[in-house]
C-alpha cells in the first residue's frame, strides 16, 4: 500500500529515504551484509534508534531473527525465531500491513523481561513487512524509539517505500548465496566421490585381508605360539574386526552420504531397531584417544533401560563424532599453550571436562553433549543454526560442515537440533529423536 504526502517536506523526505536505500542497496554483497546495511538504512530514514530484522522460513513457518542495531544487543538477547503468525511481527507479514505501536509506560514500570535481557526500553515501535510491492513479504523490519516523536503514517510511507528497495536486495543477496553454496557442495561432492572411490577398494581389501588373516592362524598353529606371539595375535585380529572393518565400512558410508549430500539428493537413512545408548557409547569412544591427547576428560551419563528406538547407526554415529569432536575443541580454548607445555604427560591434569548424555524423556530420545569451554554468545548460536557459522573459536576456526551435515542428519531422522551455551559457562548441544 502506498502512502500520499500532504506536506512537501514529508515528500522530500520519501525522495531522499529512496535515494539512500537504492545508493546504499544496490550493490551485491554477503547476505548478512546486505541486512545490517537494510536495517540501518530503515532506521536512517525514520530516525529510529534501533530494531531487528527477520527473514520468514517457509520450510518451518517461523520468522528467523537476523539483525539488531545496536549490535551489541545481539549478544544478549537469545530470541533466536518466531511463529510467523506470533504477535505484531507474525500480523504484520501475514497481513502484508505495517502497524505502529506506542507503549504509554507509568512511571516506575518495570520492562519486560526482554527489554531487561537487551537493555531497551521501548517507548514507541513501527513494524513493516519486507517486500517487494505485489509480491508476499519474505521478512519483517520492527524498529523502535523514534528519536524525536512517535512513529506515524509519514514514517510508514517511508519504509513502505523503502522496503521496496530492501527486499530486492535482500533476494539478490539470497541468490548469490546459493550459487556460493551450490558451487561449496559441487566441490564438496567430487572430493566425496573420490573418498568413496579409495574407501570401496579398502572395502575390497577387507575381504582377502580377513582371509589372510585366518590363513596365518592356521598355519602357525596357535596352540605352539608362545604366550608373547599369541597375544600379539589375537590383538591384531581383534583390532581388525573391532576397529579397522567397521571404521572402512563407515568411511565408504559416509563418503557416499556426503555425495548424495552434495548432489541434492534426499537423504534415506536405513532404519534399525536398536539400543540408542549402545551406539551413542562406541561412537564416542573413538574420540577416547584424541581426549586424552587433549588432556580433556570424557564423562557419560546413559540410560540403558530407554526402550529400543529405530536409528540408522551411520547417522547417529556422525552425529555424536562431529559434536564430542567439536566440544574438545573448545576445551582446549579454556587454556594455554603454556599449561598444556607444563602439564603434558601428567594422567591427573584435565583443562575439562566433555559429557555425553543420552535419556528416553516424555516420549522422545534425548542426546545432549556438554562441554566446559568458554560459551558463545546467543547471535554465535543462532547463526549455527541458521548454517551461517562454523563452530570455531580463535585456535580451532573450523569450516563449519560438520555442524552442517548434523542438521542435515538430524533433520533426515525426524529430530531436532538446539544449542544451550552461554559466554564464560560452556555449551550443550541437544539432539531430540522422535520415539
Amino acid at each position: 500500500m502506498k502512502h500520499s504526502y500532504p506536506h512537501q517536506a514529508e515528500s522530500a523526505r520519501l525522495l531522499e529515504a529512496v535515494h539512500t536505500a537504492t545508493r546504499k542497496l544496490s550493490r551485491v554483497g554477503e547476505l548478512d551484509a546486505v541486512m545490517r546495511d537494510v536495517l540501518e538504512t530503515a532506521c536512517d530514514a525514520v530516525g529510529a534508534e534501533g530494531g531487528t530484522i527477520y527473514i520468514h522460513d517457509a520450510a518451518t513457518r517461523t520468522l528467523r531473527f537476523r539483525h539488531v542495531i545496536p549490535e551489541e544487543v545481539a549478544a544478549r538477547i537469545e530470541l533466536s525465531e518466531i511463529p510467523d503468525d506470533f504477535g505484531v511481527a507474525g500480523r504484520v507479514f501475514i497481513s502484508g500491513r505495517a502497524e505502529v505501536s506506542a507503549y504509554n509506560r507509568k512511571e516506575g514500570a518495570k520492562p519486560t523481561d526482554i527489554e531487561r535481557k537487551a537493555g531497551v526500553l521501548v517507548r514507541t515501535m513501527i513494524t513493516v513487512p519486507l517486500a517487494i510491492s505485489g509480491l508476499p513479504p519474505i521478512g519483517v523490519i520492527q524498529l523502535v524509539n523514534k528519536r524525536n516523536g512517535n512513529f506515524n503514517e509519514a514514517d510508514e510511507a517511508v519504509l513502505d517505500t523503502v522496503s521496496d528497495v530492501a527486499a530486492l536486495a535482500v533476494t539478490n543477496a539470497r541468490l548469490l548465496e546459493q550459487q556460493t553454496q551450490v558451487a561449496s557442495l559441487e566441490g564438496m561432492g567430487r572430493a566425496a566421490h573420490d573418498l568413496a572411490n579409495k574407501a570401496a577398494v579398502l572395502v575390497t581389501f577387507l575381504r582377502d585381508f580377513r582371509r589372510n588373516l585366518e590363513a596365518f592362524r592356521d598355519s602357525v598353529g596357535v596352540e605352539t605360539l608362545a604366550p608373547r606371539a599369541k597375544f600379539h595375535l589375537e590383538m591384531l585380529e581383534g583390532s581388525f574386526e573391532d576397529v579397522f572393518a567397521p571404521y572402512v565400512e563407515r568411511v565408504y558410508r559416509y563418503a557416499r552420504l556426503i555425495n548424495d549430500l552434495a548432489a541434492g539428493k534426499p537423504l534415506a537413512p536405513k532404519l534399525r531397531t536398536g539400543i540408542l545408548s549402545q551406539t551413542i557409547l562406541e561412537s564416542a569412544q573413538y574420540l577416547e584417544s584424541p581426549a586424552r591427547t587433549a588432556q580433556v576428560r570424557m564423562l557419560y551419563d546413559l540410560q540403558d533401560d530407554a526402550p529400543p528406538s529405530s536409528f540408522d547407526e551411520l547417522y547417529v554415529s556422525r552425529i555424536v563424532e562431529n559434536l564430542v569432536g567439536n566440544a574438545l575443541k573448545a576445551v582446549r580454548e579454556t587454556v594455554s599453550d603454556e599449561w598444556l607445555e607444563e602439564n603434558r604427560g601428567n594422567e591427573d591434569a584435565f583443562i575439562g571436562t566433555v559429557t555425553i548424555r543420552y535419556s528416553f524423556e516424555e516420549g522422545r530420545h534425548v542426546l545432549a553433549v556438554h562441554d566446559t569451554g568458554p560459551g558463545m554468545a546467543p547471535s554465535t548460536v543462532r547463526a549455527i543454526l541458521a548454517g551461517k557459522a562454523a563452530t570455531g573459536w580463535e585456535r580451532n576456526v573450523g569450516s563449519g560442515l560438520g555442524t552442517k551435515v548434523v542438521r542435515e542428519l538430524v533433520t533426515a531422522l525426524g529430530g531436532k537440533l538446539s544449542i544451550r551455551s552461554k559466554l564464560g559457562e560452556g555449551t550443550t548441544f541437544l539432539v531430540e529423536f522422535p520415539a
